[in-house]
């Protein structure tokens, strides 16, 4: 049986390591980032953005034509392959951007609203940023370059959100700037893009020397063009709730669904994506070795489902305070929009590396034919849950993820030959860690709901809750993904000079527990995970 290379395994740790300390960093700066602007703007602010944001990921797709990931998915690549990658990027961002200058007003037919137009201008010069630096963010990528990826990342959200957007917000707030707050919104991302392209390319400094061969750019464009077409897709399914909300209730309702769907899915969204991120150049490195590919699959979404869904438990029930102190007392509307998407997110986060497996295999046409029918679900599920207003929206969303689930299943079990039992048993560890961590903040919210406890502390009280009871359950009954991460920790930990005899007697009491005690759902061996070819 094949064994993973030491070389590539310590790259993708580190690698996890890295994006997952970067992810840690942005999703709390996300969160302040959140609780600021949402008090200095107004919710037709964060709306506002939310549609201008639709019309240019509508073009971000044929902007971007999946040559990033073209560069990193193919086994080899020539300074010829760079050189194309940047000609053709930036000539796309060019191109769109110019475009969406120009059509920016036909957003109106859409949305219904003209307040809009100036904002996908201005937005639009994202494209030429992207297209400057996408080739040289890709070739980090390819070389698993993950350390210098997380600081260019956490850097730039500094700069960009928290030192260019909020400074600016309050000084349109104080009235030392006579516009709209939205424009905030919209300069702190231009920053952020800005620092990127400046950064990355200072740490590759490839060509930039265009070339116009068109052999240069077909083995790209072959790969990139369905990847764009799939992404296309995935863009239509996940706007199409925005989309919806914008054109029939209005920018104020779009604002409290925004960010409550932001609130939950960002912080989220940067836990998973730390491995996923990853997870695609490593799997692309063994594509052709199925029980490699299978056992990492398992192991890596076991443990996604493992930590996601209890996170997700728990903010389920602490919604309201969480939206009090969070967003303020002007968005309580947004409570049962977040607990509906506590169902549909985790699901989404968890089908993350299927579609990795699939972009790395090459497995394209499968992952079109998904979006395809996923979108017309969700079509049907909208027009059917529209006159429920923001709930039914969120509950079409919540009933979607639940089927895309199943879909992305047929998919992985149909490519690389994973049974059915194995991939329902990888939700198994996460919906037992859930269960606990939603009824202890649960139990805990009711007793201390009847002295009237400040929203802050509340909050509080639940966070540590959780945290006592995830780790509690994780210590006690870790899965076998969690039990290997356990054991590294504890040996590290161990070998500090600083720790007292005690401690060191303690931990090493539990390295014997773990290697004596079975977990309660058994691992994924690689040749184990196989089924009947």
């Amino acid at each position: 049986m094949a064994t993973t290379s030491p070389t590539l395994t310590s790259a993708a740790v580190r690698g996890v390591q890295w994006t997952t300390a970067a992810s840690v960093a942005n999703a709390l700066m996300q969160i302040g980032y959140t609780a600021i602007m949402a008090r200095l703007l107004d919710p037709a602010a964060f709306g506002l953005v939310a549609m201008s944001g639709l019309v240019l990921r509508f073009g971000s797709y044929f902007a971007e034509m999946g040559l990033g990931h073209a560069l990193v998915q193919r086994v080899e690549i020539t300074r010829q392959d760079i050189r194309a990658a940047f000609t053709a990027s930036l000539g796309l961002g060019v191109g769109v951007a110019a475009l969406a200058w120009l059509l920016a007003p036909l957003s109106v037919y859409f949305l219904k609203n003209e307040a809009v137009v100036p904002l996908v201008r201005l937005q639009a010069l994202g494209f030429v940023l992207v297209g400057l630096s996408m080739t040289s963010v890709s070739v980090l990528r390819r070389e698993m370059r993950f350390e210098s990826i997380a600081k260019v990342e956490v850097a730039a959200y500094v700069f960009g959100y928290l030192g260019v957007g909020v400074s600016m917000a309050w000084a349109i707030h104080a009235g030392y700037l006579p516009i709209a707050g939205v424009w905030s919104l919209i300069a702190a991302s231009l920053a952020q893009q800005f620092f990127v392209m400046v950064a990355s390319y200072a740490l590759v400094r490839h060509s930039v020397r265009f070339i116009f061969n068109w052999a240069a750019y077909a083995p790209l464009l072959g790969y990139g063009g369905q990847m764009s077409v799939i992404s296309f897709l995935e863009f239509i399914n996940g706007n199409l709730d925005t989309l919806l909300i914008g054109r029939l209730l209005g920018s104020t309702l779009l604002g409290i669904y925004n960010r409550a769907y932001m609130l939950l899915y960002l912080p989220m969204y940067f836990l998973t994506n730390s491995l996923a991120r990853v997870a695609f150049p490593t799997f692309s490195k063994i594509q052709t070795d199925l029980p490699r590919v299978r056992a990492l699959y398992l192991t890596s979404s076991t443990l996604v489902a493992t930590l996601v869904l209890p996170l997700c438990a728990g903010v389920a029930v602490a919604a309201p305070e969480m939206v009090q102190v969070l967003l303020g007392p002007r968005w309580a509307a947004s409570v049962p929009i977040l607990r509906v998407l506590c169902i549909s997110i985790p699901l989404s986060m968890t089908t993350l590396f299927a579609g990795v497996v699939a972009d790395a295999r090459a497995n394209l046409r499968q992952k079109v034919i998904l979006n395809v029918e996923f979108m017309l679900l969700l079509t049907g599920l909208f027009w059917l849950l529209k006159p429920y207003g923001l709930v039914g929206i969120a509950a079409a969303i919540g009933t979607g993820e639940v089927v895309r689930t199943f879909l992305y299943m047929r998919v992985t079990h149909n490519d690389i030959g994973i049974s059915y039992g194995r991939l329902l048993a990888m939700y198994l560890p996460g919906l037992l860690n859930a269960a606990v961590v939603g009824a202890s903040i649960l139990l805990v919210s009711s007793l201390i709901h009847t002295v009237g406890a400040p929203p802050l502390f509340m909050l509080g009280l639940q966070m540590l809750t959780g945290a006592i009871a995830l780790a509690a359950i994780v210590l006690r009954w870790p899965s076998a993904e969690l039990r290997g991460p356990l054991q590294q920790l504890l040996g590290r930990v161990r070998s500090l000079s600083t720790l007292p005899p005690a401690g060191h007697a303690l931990l090493l009491r539990y390295e014997v527990y773990l290697e004596q005690n079975h977990p309660i759902f058994p691992s994924f061996e690689p040749m184990a995970a196989t089924s009947a070819p």
